[in-house]
């Protein structure tokens, strides 16, 4: 049988989700709302959601950003909820109706925009339908609620925040450092393979596995740039790198096309130049210092148009 052992990461996170529960419980005691219930249902949720998603601590981006998202949908709900009541509030049946059409168009729209804000869309569905479910038999309650609801909510999101804050919010810009290295490493090695014409298998699947790190690239950004304004300046530079990458990408599998109708125009000392084998980022700038050399003696009209680009954009790609 294998040994459990709970890292320390683990332990601080399983302190700062007690933290943002217990606070969020006495705040709401504290202000003597209806329902205190909710705000340490909300602390938990927004902690604790991005956790079993991350699958160990989440990042503070994640937290704030599903803490922004339950925000937003909790106030277009009780808006909606208190305009279906104000207009129907003589015709309990239809206000359901209307309610139930609600929750329907908000699903419907939480399917149309992207994964990671349809969370907003969905809570706006059934927090009308709470609200109009509860103040049923007393219309005249409704305002009352809404508020108290957004409060609590508010509450919890904020006491999530805060115990984020005192136990060491975990940055995602270490991963994103070192997932643009190894970013790097594989856009030489696709164009090695590129150059090299490679069974085109193995071609389709390294472009296709790039693609999907450049896109997992772009929603970390989105991350780093909810965890503090001073990572404003390294947003701009990873939106300039998520092109970058995919005009490389583009670049080495036109370089493989050309090579299906005119093999002629990758001579071997392009082969050779990229057939040394590169392990780690500082391999890739030696490979690419070389590269430059090369092509500055062997001039611009010498050589194929798509590795001549791939190179110039290579070098003017930005460190995060």
């Amino acid at each position: 049988m294998g040994t459990y052992t709970i890292a320390p990461r683990h332990l601080r996170f399983a302190i700062k989700l007690a933290c943002a529960v217990v606070l969020a419980l006495f705040v709401g005691f504290h202000f003597q709302l209806e329902t205190p219930r909710w705000a340490v249902l909300t602390a938990a949720i927004v902690a604790a959601g991005p956790a079993f998603a991350a699958g160990g601590e989440p990042y503070s981006g994640a937290i704030r950003y599903r803490g922004m998202l339950r925000i937003a949908g909790t106030f277009i709900g009780c808006i909606a909820a208190l305009v279906i009541i104000i207009l129907m509030i003589r015709a309990p049946l239809l206000m359901m109706l209307v309610c139930c059409l609600w929750a329907g168009f908000c699903t419907w729209v939480s399917s149309l925009v992207k994964v990671e804000n349809s969370y907003a869309w969905g809570l706006a569905g059934y927090t009308a339908l709470i609200i109009i479910i509860t103040i049923h038999t007393n219309p005249m309650l409704a305002p009352q609620f809404a508020v108290e609801r957004c409060s609590e909510i508010v509450i919890g999101i904020v006491s999530a925040i805060v115990a984020d804050l005192l136990f060491s919010p975990r940055s995602i810009k270490k991963e994103i450092d070192l997932e643009l290295d190894n970013l790097l490493i594989a856009q030489y090695k696709l164009m090695q393979l590129c150059v090299a014409h490679g069974e085109k298998e193995e071609v389709d699947q390294a472009w296709g596995a790039l693609v999907r790190r450049t896109t997992a690239l772009e929603g970390m950004r989105s991350n780093l740039i909810m965890e503090s304004s001073r990572w404003a300046k390294a947003n701009q530079r990873l939106k300039a790198i998520n092109t970058l990458s995919l005009t490389l990408i583009t670049q080495a599998c036109e370089t493989y096309l050309i090579q299906n109708s005119r093999p002629e125009m990758v001579t071997d000392d392009y082969r050779e130049l990229f057939a040394e084998p590169v392990e780690t980022v500082q391999d890739v700038h030696q490979q690419l210092k070389r590269m430059r050399r090369f092509l500055t003696w062997k001039g611009e009209h010498n050589t194929p148009v798509t590795i001549y680009s791939w190179v110039g954009a290579r070098h003017a790609l930005p460190a995060a």
